[in-house]
């Protein structure tokens, strides 16, 4: 039983790092309404503020972080 949860949780983390590395922009909207939902829950202080500080990653300029990304939006090479 122990067994089964920590495997679906370890395919459940790979599985939002692969999505954010795909596709920055639905994680990012993810991260988001995560924030806002903790905000509604009045979560600590530290936790909201690591939400929003990943919810803003992606407008740093780049693709997640990318730094070859198209000039016509089409996303990371």
């Amino acid at each position: 039983m122990i067994e089964s949860l920590i495997v679906g949780l370890l395919v459940l983390v790979c599985a939002l790092y692969w999505l954010g590395r795909l596709a920055p922009s639905v994680t990012q909207k993810l991260w988001k309404s995560t924030g806002s939902v903790l905000r509604t829950v009045h979560a600590p202080s530290a936790l909201q503020t690591a939400v929003a500080g990943r919810a803003n990653a992606g407008s740093r300029g780049g693709c997640g972080g990318c730094k070859g990304c198209d000039s016509k939006g089409g996303g990371c090479h």
